[in-house]
């Protein structure tokens, strides 16, 4: 039987595509999670990034990548070296709080627990014992003169990050 390379690719994708539903519950933070930061006065855009994004979601779902380009006039310390990173992810994590937080959002209380990464918050919302949870990880930037993007990096500040081998 001979298969041609459309109907191969068609085959391992409905093998290892992520169940509709959970790509459903995924896309459903993921607008939650935009409308509540696109609201935000310093706030210029919102937008998906990662497998969501692209329609290439796996299973299971790990997590919700989002992108929140801040305003810089108003940040204008956010890019220096030293702890600017910390403090925009900082910040980034305050507004989730305070917007989605699970005792006191003011737009949905969904998020358990925000913590800041190296380059994102990760939003944890579903139990740590849940089988299938995943996160909404939430990176600020900038938006450059050139449309590129001037992503934090905590790790960069004390030096670059290591190399690994394998």
């Amino acid at each position: 039987m001979t298969v041609n390379l459309n109907e191969a690719f068609d085959t391992y994708q409905r093998t290892v595509d992520a169940d509709p539903e959970q790509v459903a519950l995924a896309r459903e933070r993921r607008d939650v999670f935009k409308k509540a930061l696109q609201a935000e006065g310093d706030v210029l855009e919102v937008f998906g990034s990662g497998s969501l994004r692209r329609s290439t979601q796996l299973k299971p779902v790990h997590d919700v990548d989002l992108v929140v380009v801040f305003d810089d006039a108003e940040h204008p310390d956010w890019g220096s070296p030293g702890s600017s990173s910390d403090d925009a992810l900082d910040h980034v994590g305050g507004r989730v709080n305070k917007l989605l937080g699970r005792t006191n959002g003011s737009v949905d209380q969904l998020v358990r627990l925000a913590t800041p990464h190296d380059r994102a918050v990760k939003c944890f919302i579903d139990p740590p014992d849940q089988e299938d949870a995943f996160t909404v990880d939430v990176m600020p930037v900038f938006r450059q003169a050139d449309r590129t993007l001037l992503l934090p990096s905590t790790r960069q500040k004390h030096g670059p990050p290591p190399i690994r081998s394998t």
